[in-house]
């Protein structure tokens, strides 16, 4: 990733600097102690190998230049950051961004610079934790907002190493992007509702030879209607700055078995039976609907790719503060490689089972918008036991949001 190669910079610089100081310092010191300037052969000799011991020094000191040049310069912000919160270095781009002068300026606690909880959060976790953290981050700077993918790495001493990427034109190109796409699945939706119509009154008129055909058409503006239906439901979703649901009190057991009546004859048509285990009732303040539309993806998901004369498994166990909904098939699963992409728009791990199922592509991304508007966090992985698809939601009992 971008961000390797100035972990690596910033932290090659540290360590370079702080041996080759540690070695020098020791052996000048030493031998230093034990001679007297100019006094005899051995102490001329000693000096002179002293003096050819500074070179690599020297040399050092000069790569370490070079060093800090290319991290001054570079394309992203770097700080670094003591123990106590205070700045002590940084490059170009945070001066900029922070409205610093220089280094040799006093120096300037991290939260004075930008007034971040998640930024301060960021810096200390990395700081108690000893491990590489990483989060997007919206800073409300003197000179504008930015939007930014902050790395930290821990370092010697608590301190702890911080870059800042930009993301403002990635997320501007994003948006873009989506609204391209839902302006075109809304001029979609008139021609193909016209087509559609036109089938539905030529099939009764022609041969039943040809009628096949017409019903195929039919099929395929079916699926092409799903596709700009979830399209549209996806780029509202993501329009949001915030995700407002209308929480209830909703029984998550009977929505559960409410979805599940809905795909029950796509289920018997494939011989695939569902085994929940769960309490007799769940209460949970949610969003009803929202949460429907989750349960309903992904149960015919599960219905869709287990294979025939098969149950998967729907589990539901609540803690102290949250509920715990886990989905277990026994299909192919997700190819390894892929994990990390299940969510993303347009997925499919089988292209063609895919067209064949009638999937658009869209229903994990929509799965996983409505649960993050819920507070809640959602994972794909493959059954250690089955290796199937296993996927886990955790929706927190309750959380104050806005409604309406």
């Amino acid at each position: 990733m971008w961000w390797t190669f100035f972990v690596g910079l910033g932290v090659g610089t540290l360590l370079t600097h702080l041996l080759w100081q540690q070695r020098f310092n020791s052996l000048d010191t030493e031998l230093r102690s034990h001679l007297l300037p100019g006094k005899g052969a051995l102490s001329a000799k000693i000096n002179t190998a002293l003096a050819v011991a500074t070179k690599p020094i020297e040399e050092a000191n000069q790569e370490l230049a070079i060093y800090h040049q290319l991290l001054s310069a570079a394309p992203v912000g770097y700080v670094r950051i003591d123990r106590n919160g205070y700045l002590v270095e940084f490059n170009t781009c945070i001066t900029t961004w922070f409205g610093l002068r220089d280094s040799s300026a006093p120096k300037r606690m991290l939260i004075e610079c930008v007034r971040s909880l998640e930024l301060e959060e960021l810096v200390s976790t990395t700081r108690k934790t000893g491990h590489v953290q990483q989060n997007n981050l919206k800073l409300s700077l003197a000179q504008r907002d930015l939007v930014v993918m902050g790395t930290a790495i821990p370092l010697a001493n608590e301190q702890v190493g911080l870059f800042l990427l930009d993301r403002g034109e990635i997320e501007r190109l994003v948006q873009q992007r989506d609204r391209w796409v839902g302006d075109v699945a809304h001029e979609l939706k008139t021609p193909l509702t016209s087509i559609r119509l036109v089938a539905e009154v030529l099939l009764s008129r022609v041969e039943p030879s040809q009628q096949q055909w017409l019903e195929r058409l039919l099929r395929e503006v079916e699926r092409l209607n799903l596709l700009i239906r979830d399209l549209l439901e996806l780029s509202q979703w993501e329009a949001r700055t915030e995700k407002l649901v209308y929480r209830t009190d909703v029984d998550l057991v009977t929505l559960l078995y409410e979805a599940w009546q809905t795909v029950e004859p796509i289920a018997d048509r494939h011989h695939v039976t569902m085994t929940m285990e769960a309490p007799e009732h769940l209460l949970i303040d949610a969003d009803g609907e929202r949460l429907y539309r989750v349960f309903l993806n992904l149960l015919d998901n599960a219905v869709r790719y287990s294979p025939e004369n098969q149950a998967f498994v729907v589990q539901l166990v609540m803690d102290v503060d949250a509920v715990h909904i886990e989905f277990t098939d026994r299909g192919p699963g997700f190819p390894p490689q892929d994990l990390d992409r299940v969510f993303e728009r347009f997925y499919r791990a089988d292209p063609a089972r895919a067209r064949q199922t009638g999937g658009t592509g869209l229903g994990l991304a929509i799965v996983r918008q409505i649960v993050e508007a819920h507070g809640g966090t959602i994972c794909a992985a493959n059954h250690p036991q089955t290796g199937g698809a296993w996927l886990r939601i955790c929706l927190p009992q309750s959380q104050p949001t806005k409604s309406g």
